[in-house]
């Protein structure tokens, strides 16, 4: 069954083997969520049926979260999976938008991983995070203004206007530190949170920032099965361009991404990197070999990633003594 989760309601289409199909409209609430359980059970009485449905953010949170503790198998997918095989789409409409959704989940069946709703606690440290993204570029924005207005202070009276943005900047900051609290607050209420964010920033070019990201990320590690799936959630993972023997591009990472999670590890890689441990030293070897600097940067970003994993099996003191680099 695919679902098309919007805003205000849930358009929901049942398709059967013989590849017709069922459409209904339910109330992107609690009370809808039941409805359409029940429905679905009228349809499928043996319980073989498989529900699916775009991962829209805040709208597709409490119907994931309403599944998972009823006991349900559901697929949470993203939009680009779904909607890139099915080629050029004009115009949009929820009904036929969820009979494709539908579609996808019978196409695919054999690759489908299962989902379970994130932890309410680690959703909320996400929205914490989201929180914090948009003070910090409120901010950015309200510092350039300053300088702009510094400028035109040479030929007109700003005084009024570089107090104002003065105290925005102010305000901003007292803002971002309560959200910064906030977070450290909810994490140090749980033990085993605690105790994974200590192990992570005890990994050469992780912090708090990036350990609270890989937290919600990856569910406290239980999201990726393997750490080498997550570089290729992030953008680190590099793929050859070549084709016949025309096509011979150089091999690169994809811009698909995380682009907030891989910001902070390249940030983390050159923190380390300046800091002159066993990371730098890699980077001198592989640059001096050949290398191109931002390829021995990706690499090293992939070990801190591996790092990072590694605490999911192992014990504290594996993270603490630092690893030999591979030569790859």
């Amino acid at each position: 069954m695919g679902i098309d989760v919007s805003k205000m309601v849930l358009d929901a289409t049942a398709l059967f083997p013989d590849n017709g199909h069922c459409h209904s409209q339910f109330k992107n609430t609690k009370a809808g969520f039941g409805q359409l359980v029940r429905w679905a059970a009228k349809l499928s009485p043996d319980h073989g049926l498989i529900l699916g449905f775009e991962d829209t953010g805040v709208y597709s949170v409490g119907l994931g979260r309403f599944l998972s503790g009823k006991g349900l198998r559901f697929v949470s997918e993203s939009a680009y999976r779904i909607r890139r095989p099915v080629g050029v789409v004009r115009g949009k409409d929820d009904q036929a938008g969820s009979l494709m959704i539908a579609r996808y989940l019978k196409r695919n069946l054999d690759e489908l991983t299962f989902g379970q709703a994130a932890p309410g606690l680690l959703l909320e440290l996400g929205q914490l995070s989201s929180q914090r993204e948009r003070l910090l570029k409120e901010k950015s924005a309200h510092k350039t203004r300053i300088k702009e207005l510094k400028v035109l202070g040479g030929c007109l009276d700003v005084r009024f206007l570089l107090r104002i943005e003065k105290e925005m900047v102010a305000l901003l900051d007292r803002k971002l530190k309560e959200v910064q609290a906030e977070m450290n607050r909810r994490v140090a209420e749980r033990r085993e949170l605690r105790e994974k964010k200590e192990l992570l920033c005890t990994v050469p070019g992780v912090g708090g920032q990036t350990a609270n990201q890989m937290l919600v990320l990856t569910r406290g590690f239980t999201r990726f099965p393997c750490w080498r799936k997550f570089p290729c959630y992030a953008g680190l993972a590099p793929f050859r361009y070549s084709s016949g023997t025309s096509v011979r591009g150089r091999t690169r990472v994809s811009k698909i991404a995380n682009k907030k999670i891989k910001a902070l590890l390249t940030m983390g890689a050159l923190t380390s990197i300046k800091a002159g441990n066993e990371y730098r030293k890699y980077y001198d070897r592989k640059t001096a070999e050949g290398k191109h600097p931002m390829a021995a940067l990706n690499a090293i970003k992939n070990k801190i990633v591996s790092r990072m994993f590694a605490g999911r099996n192992r014990e504290e003191h594996a993270l603490r003594v630092p690893a030999g680099l591979s030569e790859s």
